[in-house]
Order: C-alpha cells, then sequence, then structure tokens
C-alpha cells in the first residue's frame, strides 16, 4: 500500500511525465531498482534548494572502482530516438570520464547511447544508429560546468535527430546528428553510475553521488524535468562576464597607455608565482658542448642556468657558416617536448628550427619542463633572448621567436613582454578565452589573476606593432579555428590603432594541431632579413 501510495504521490509531483513513461526510475531511497555491482552505498545528503516535493532522504555513492555501479541488464532498452536522461549528480573529482547513465559498450560495436561527465568536467552524451561510432552524433558542452561538491541537475533530450544537454534546467549544448535513428539490438548492459566500455576498452565508473536517475521514454520537455522548489542557479563556465584590464582603446595613445599597464601587471601576476632574479644575482654561464657540423650550420649542445639558483637548462645553438652578424630565432616546443623535436622534420614542428638555421638564423632552441603555469618560465625565456642578443654572431636588432602548442603559448608571453623581439610566430595557441574553454586544455595556463584579467587574445596586443603570423589548423582539436578567426579580428583591430594592422597576419590552414610555416617563414625572412624555408 505505502508503495502504491509514494507511486501516486510521484506522479502528481512530476506533472506531464506519467510513471509508465519511465524505463527506469532509481530514487535511491536506501535500496535500488537494478543490481548493484561492486560497492554502492547511500548518503543522507541530497540536492537541496527546498527539495524536489517528493520524499527524498538518500542519495547513491558511487566509489569510482571499475566494477562500480547499477546494473539494469541488457532486456531494458530506448526504442526511438526520442528519450530523455536526467539525474541529480554531485561530483567527488573530475579529470576523467565518468558515465552518468549508459547502454554503451566499445566492445564489438555495442553502442547504443551515454551521458557522460567529461574529463573537463562538462558532459557528452552519445547517440548511435548502428552500434559504431559517430563523430557527428556525439555533443559536447563546454567544460568545467560542473564543479566537484554542488549538486546539479542534468539532462540529455535526443528528439529525432537532435540532441540536448541541460544543466539545471538551462540548455547549454545542441546539435543535430549527422547519422539519424538509434541502434537497440545491442548486447550492453544499460548501467547508472558506469558504463560497460567507454571511449576506451575499459569501464568508466562515477566518483560521487546520483539521485533521482530517471530514463524517459520520450523526449521531455525542461518544464516538465525533476525540479527543485527552489530554482537552481545557472551553471557558469570559466569564461568572465568582464575583465579587469580589456583592452578598450580608441586611440594609438591609449593603446600605448594599455600596453604599458597591461605588462606591468602580467609582471606582476609572474613575479607571484615565481620572483625574477637578475643574471647578476644568478648567472646564466652558458656552456657549450662539442660542436657538430651540419651541413649550412654548425649545432651545439648547450646548457645554462635557469632563474632558479642552482637550475639548469639544456639546448641546441645553432650557428650558420659564413660572415655575421646573423638574424636569431628563439624556437620553442610545446608540451612534452624537446629541443630536438623542434628539429625533427617528422615531429608536428616540421623540423622549424632546424630551416631556420640552415637559412642563415642563429637558433637557439631550449628544453623546458611542464610545469603547473606555463607563463612561469617567462624569466627564463627573458635569459634565452639574452643569450642570442649577447652572441658575437648575432644582429641583436634581429632576433624573432616562434613556437608551437604550449611554445606558441611562450611565444605570446615574450614577444608580448621583451620588445627586444622584432618577429613572432605563434603557432597552435591564439584563441580567444571562450575558445580555450569550449574544449579541454591543460589548464596549466591558467596563471591566477591572469584570466580575469583580459580575454587571452588581447594579449598579443602587447606585441603590436611588430610583426607576428598565428597559424591555426582548421582541425585543430585544442584551439576551436572559429573561436581563432574572432581572436585575431580583436587583434588585428587593436593593430590598426597602431597603423600596423598588415603587419599582423592569420594563417588559416587544412591541418592539424602542427606547425604550417606557409606564411610564417616568409614573414619572419621579410621582417629579419633571412632566407629560411629552403627546401632539404
Amino acid at each position: 500500500m505505502m508503495r502504491l501510495i509514494l507511486m501516486c504521490l510521484t506522479l502528481f509531483a512530476c506533472g506531464a511525465v506519467a510513471w509508465g513513461e519511465s524505463l527506469i526510475w532509481e530514487r535511491f531511497e536506501n535500496r535500488t531498482e537494478g543490481t548493484v555491482r561492486g560497492r554502492v552505498g547511500f548518503a543522507a545528503d541530497v540536492v537541496g534548494y527546498g527539495g524536489i516535493g517528493l520524499e527524498n532522504e538518500y542519495s547513491a555513492l558511487f566509489d569510482g572502482q571499475a566494477n562500480s555501479g547499477v546494473d539494469h541488464g541488457t532486456a531494458k532498452k530506448i526504442a526511438s530516438t526520442d528519450f530523455t536522461v536526467e539525474a541529480f549528480v554531485k561530483l567527488s573529482r573530475g579529470w576523467v570520464y565518468q558515465a552518468i547513465a549508459a547502454d554503451w559498450n566499445e566492445q564489438g560495436n555495442n553502442r547504443c547511447w551515454a551521458l557522460m561527465v567529461t574529463p573537463g568536467r562538462g558532459l557528452r552524451f552519445d547517440v548511435s544508429p548502428d552500434g559504431a561510432f559517430h563523430p557527428g552524433n556525439r555533443l559536447l558542452t563546454p567544460p568545467r560546468l560542473i564543479q566537484c561538491g554542488k549538486w546539479y541537475h542534468v539532462a540529455a533530450v535526443s528528439q529525432g535527430d537532435t540532441s540536448r544537454i541541460y544543466i539545471n534546467g538551462r540548455k547549454v549544448a545542441e546539435t543535430t546528428r549527422d547519422a539519424e535513428g538509434i541502434f537497440i539490438d545491442d548486447t550492453a548492459h544499460l548501467k547508472i553510475g558506469n558504463v560497460d566500455a567507454y571511449a576506451t576498452s575499459r569501464p568508466k565508473p562515477l566518483f560521487g553521488q546520483l539521485d533521482e536517475v530517471r530514463i524517459t521514454c520520450r523526449a521531455v520537455s525542461p518544464s516538465d524535468f525533476l525540479q527543485t522548489e527552489e530554482p537552481m542557479p545557472a551553471a557558469t563556465g570559466p569564461t568572465p562576464d568582464s575583465y579587469a584590464m580589456p583592452f578598450a582603446a580608441t586611440t594609438k595613445q591609449a593603446a600605448t597607455a594599455w600596453q604599458q599597464q597591461a605588462r606591468k601587471r602580467l609582471f606582476e601576476l609572474v613575479e607571484a608565482q615565481e620572483p625574477r632574479r637578475s643574471t647578476r644575482d644568478v648567472p646564466i654561464d652558458l656552456k657549450l658542448g662539442p660542436a657538430e657540423d651540419r651541413g649550412e650550420y654548425t649545432l651545439y649542445p648547450v646548457t645554462f642556468g635557469g632563474n632558479k639558483p642552482g637550475e639548469r637548462y639544456s639546448a641546441r645553438l645553432c650557428i650558420p657558416k659564413g660572415d655575421g652578424p646573423f638574424p636569431a630565432m628563439l624556437c620553442l616546443h610545446g608540451h612534452g617536448g624537446s629541443a630536438e623535436e623542434v628539429f625533427d622534420p617528422a615531429e608536428c614542428y616540421h623540423g622549424f628550427a632546424d630551416r631556420f638555421a640552415r637559412g642563415g638564423y642563429v637558433v637557439l632552441a631550449p628544453s623546458f619542463p611542464h610545469r603547473p603555469y606555463a607563463s612561469v618560465t617567462l624569466w627564463n625565456l627573458f635569459r634565452c633572448v639574452d643569450i642570442l642578443a649577447s652572441r658575437p654572431e648575432v644582429d641583436p636588432q634581429r632576433i624573432g621567436v616562434g613556437g608551437l602548442s604550449m611554445g606558441g603559448e611562450w611565444t605570446m608571453w615574450i614577444a608580448a613582454c621583451d620588445t627586444r623581439l622584432k618577429a613572432a610566430v605563434v603557432s597552435g595557441w591564439m584563441c580567444t578565452t571562450e575558445g580555450v574553454f569550449s574544449v579541454y586544455n591543460c589548464p596549466c595556463w591558467e596563471l591566477p589573476g591572469f584570466v580575469e584579467l583580459m580575454d587571452v587574445c588581447e594579449v598579443n596586443l602587447l606585441i603590436a606593432p611588430r610583426p607576428v603570423v598565428f597559424e591555426s589548423a582548421t582541425l585543430d582539436g585544442c584551439f576551436p579555428v572559429n573561436h581563432t578567426k574572432q581572436g585575431f579580428a580583436r587583434i588585428r583591430a587593436g593593430y590598426k590603432l597602431f597603423d600596423a594592422g598588415a603587419a599582423a597576419v592569420h594563417d588559416v590552414f587544412p591541418g592539424v594541431h602542427e606547425w604550417h610555416g606557409k606564411v610564417s617563414f616568409p614573414r619572419v625572412n621579410q621582417a629579419l632579413g633571412g632566407h629560411a624555408a629552403k627546401s632539404n
């Protein structure tokens, strides 16, 4: 009798969603409808905001172990492309894929649908029409819409060939799927808090809590979602609504003043993480190894003293043969890269350092480790410019810098902050803040105080009016090309205030996250007087 009363109350509270329309409704009131696998407990911790209008004292607690979850077997299937998956979720950790609910198995093409938390703490909703993976059938929200330790209502709605994702009742993503239909002949288990196998051959268990997981056999409208008595706040991403020091100049004088103030503030932010030591207090102490003849140039393995006492870094120094002084390029690797890789034509850098060296440039290519904040490498980048400027083979008025990925980020920082550099190539990095946050990227770019200061694309305006080339690949998964185009439009507008609109160039090319060179080599040659990009 009590069970019948509860069902009637549930029907009344949930408005237009009839009881029979729910394929699954796990309320987790100290019990489950499906079979518990592994360790799934119950916690007297539920969503607040005045409650949901139903008896609700417990939520399910998932420990993130590979075998943990609530298993509803293979019999319960979504039979049409109109369905809804919703739940209250509270994560205890991020940075890995985690299943909220899924009927999905990578093994044997048994994919049907999956609602996942992404490694960047966004959401992802997949629907397969035939058991295979279809990239055009996945819907991703921006990352970091979900914070650990907070309750959210999440919902994935499939309506025909349209997918939508909602957080706290507000739509955050929508797409029209490339392939129509939904696969109903899979043998995957429908699971809550886990998935048979997703993205790899392994399960993706949830770390945290779930409550009121409801899978409905129609496309439910937001007004009929499970709701709290008091509205839950909108999920906000990490992109600020406003900035402390945006570029808003309308005259050259105002733009120059902004540059001085912004550069000073950037120095302060980096200094707060690591004080800058003078080269007198902590000498550079460049040491050259044995020379290696590379045909057009001589290569020296070198080491030099870093900003911190006692630290030393390795690098490659290339000196062209012939009479100098020569132009010079500081060539920077990306995440997990090295000085050796920027010379290798088989790597994503396409040997750009070697091409500069063969083209009559003195080249310095350091190897720097990954750090919690990439911009803290700034002081050591200054030391690299010091090395080049002090070499008798180098014309100090013709020094440039270029790099890919994190090397592009370092290029932005050092070119913005060291006016000794007369040209720059920012490859695979320039983007708006919204664009960087729209996909998962390593958070090492988020120097404390930096994200709130200005849109990241505006840092490049500190390079003005010096020549700069931005390289953006159409298939770059780190920096969506539409956001790079938006960023460049703002940069070009700022450059025009310096009467230097033509000095900033955006090379958008068909490719992936890689160095291109088609525009950057001739532009650097023009600015610095070398002849890079000779064929091997």
